[in-house]
């Protein structure tokens, strides 16, 4: 069990490697033709689970210090992929796997067995591919080769799965045509695109991003692509200096596709000194004022504004509840009760969730097995009366191993 106790942040700290990134990264280095190189890659569980897919599925995967090798362009191979508990890599490789001729099972581990991968099925059997899965569940038994053709798919749930077609389609002849409905999520998608054209392949896509049009034959490039900070983890470090202290979070991209770069937005509308330089954010506490943000495009921005929300004052409100049901826990449910445990006022009705300002009581919680739901029972203790016990804290090695020794390193009274 971590305690965190009350703390007042002070420091300086890198951010991790963004996993959305690497994954996207491994997955382009698998299909290309050559040597590609990714420097500064994240080492948390989830980027693991993408290099170890990579290496099921025929890649040869090099590690090195500050570095990895990933030898791409050989056949994609069938066979048993361990994806951990990494809902990317469960949608995203479906359809990369999908590439080759040989029989594959995909599965995984813990909290991914509950996830609904269903909606995988029907598009990937439009495009030829014999796919199915246990009720909606994991394991996704399928059978390439995939190929062109049109689709329609719904992009409420993920735009994971829309990724992984777009990687893929490329590689097969001839035109395909996405439409997508209801899509969320936008700006990793648009990271998709931009790491796309880093490996030398062209999507097309309409404006508000619910048409692709994708030409193929084409052929990934070898290339050298570098990580970019993870701004869903910093979201974390940048509420902490926030609510209770100061703090510099290094190796971030204002420019970044991720969208929960949103935070810096939010913290600038709740009250907090933000300062943006070349190498990194600096985020002061300030008099916090309540703040309303539509959550939807960045649901794992949920854990660290709900405890944002509870260190100011008035009443916040945060919209896009329907995205938090089919995470590592029903995190509607989770924020709740944990929240709620620690002293919060919290109330959740339709798609919101509304936070009454105050100062926390604090108390033992646990994590749910959710590695986000982790990090924000941590950020609550920072400002409260007693500090929060948090049990379970391990699961925060799913993307951000490192968290509780950075929080610490920059000031904060853990045990």
């Amino acid at each position: 069990m971590k305690w965190v106790r009350p703390s007042r942040i002070c420091g300086t700290v890198e951010a991790p490697a963004s996993k959305s990134l690497m994954l996207r990264a491994t997955a382009m280095a698998l299909l290309s033709h050559g040597r590609s190189r990714i420097n500064n890659p994240a080492d948390c569980d989830d980027a693991l689970a993408g290099l170890r897919v990579a290496g099921q599925l025929g890649a040869g995967i090099e590690p090195n210090a500050g570095f990895i090798i990933i030898h791409g362009g050989r056949p994609i191979k069938g066979t048993q992929l361990d994806c951990g508990e990494s809902g990317l890599c469960i949608r995203m490789f479906a359809p990369i796997s999908a590439l080759g001729t040989e029989r594959t099972v995909l599965s995984g581990r813990g909290t991914l067995l509950s996830r609904p991968v269903g909606l995988v099925e029907k598009p990937l059997r439009q495009l030829g591919v014999d796919c199915r899965t246990e009720g909606g569940l994991l394991p996704i038994r399928l059978q390439g080769p995939l190929k062109s053709g049109k689709i329609t798919i719904d992009g409420f749930l993920s735009s994971q799965f829309l990724s992984g077609l777009l990687i893929a389609l490329p590689l097969c002849e001839g035109e395909s045509e996405i439409i997508v409905q209801n899509l969320r999520s936008k700006p990793y998608v648009a990271m998709t695109q931009t790491l796309q054209s880093h490996f030398g392949v062209s999507v097309s896509a309409s404006e508000n991003l619910d048409r692709f049009l994708i030409k193929g034959p084409q052929s990934y490039s070898c290339t050298t692509c570098d990580m970019e900070g993870d701004w869903s983890g910093a979201a974390f470090l940048l509420v902490a200096g926030a609510v209770n202290g100061k703090i510099t979070v290094l190796n971030l991209q204002r420019r970044s596709n991720q969208a929960d770069k949103a935070i810096l937005d939010i913290l600038e509308d709740a009250g907090a000194k933000v300062s943006v330089a070349d190498d990194g954010v600096t985020i002061e506490k300030n008099r916090l004022r309540s703040f309303n943000f539509d959550a939807s495009d960045a649901p794992d921005l949920f854990p660290p504004l709900v405890a944002l929300a509870c260190s100011c004052e008035g009443k916040s409100v945060i919209r896009g509840v329907g995205r938090l049901k089919h995470k590592e826990s029903d995190r509607t449910i989770a924020l709740f009760e944990v929240f709620s445990e620690l002293g919060a006022k919290i109330e959740i009705s339709s798609d919101e969730i509304t936070i009454q300002g105050g100062l926390l009581s604090g108390g033992t919680v646990h994590s749910f097995g959710d590695h986000r739901i982790a990090m924000a029972a941590a950020l609550a203790g920072l400002n409260s009366k007693k500090g929060a016990r948090v049990a379970g804290w391990q699961c925060i090695s799913k993307s951000y191993p490192k968290y509780f020794d950075d929080l610490k390193s920059a000031g904060g009274n853990i045990e």
